[in-house]
């Protein structure tokens, strides 16, 4: 960093700054400053989705993921979603329809109870 002196006789240093090339700014979803060129006035430039929209959820902190095509995610990114479904279909087979049929068992076990008491 380049170090300078303002107007207290202090050195300061300078940071760094260029200009963002065209895939940085289209890519960047924070806010920046943008210099018109022919009047040389600045002004800030509003975060944008990628549809040209202002971005409503600003500082709220929720960020929505969206997948657009099998062919843009990366292996790991499949892989965890192969292995993520197949935990889920585990989990129904091994766990949750055992447990709906022993509930079951158990309803009409007591039903069929309730009614020879009572009969």
């Amino acid at each position: 960093m380049q170090e300078r002196e303002n107007q207290t006789g202090e050195s300061a240093e300078e940071p760094r700054v260029r200009v963002m090339s065209e895939d940085e700014a289209r890519d960047y979803q924070g806010v920046t400053i943008e210099e018109r060129k022919d009047s040389g006035e600045q002004h800030v430039e509003e975060p944008h989705d990628r549809y040209g929209r202002a971005d409503d959820l600003r500082g709220s902190g929720i960020r929505i993921h969206t997948f657009s095509t099998a062919g843009s995610m990366s292996w790991l990114t499949k892989a965890a979603l192969v292995v993520g479904g197949a935990a889920v279909v585990a989990f129904l087979i091994f766990v949750a329809v055992p447990v709906l049929f022993v509930a079951a068992g158990i309803g009409v076990t007591a039903w069929l109870l309730l009614r020879f008491i009572r009969g």
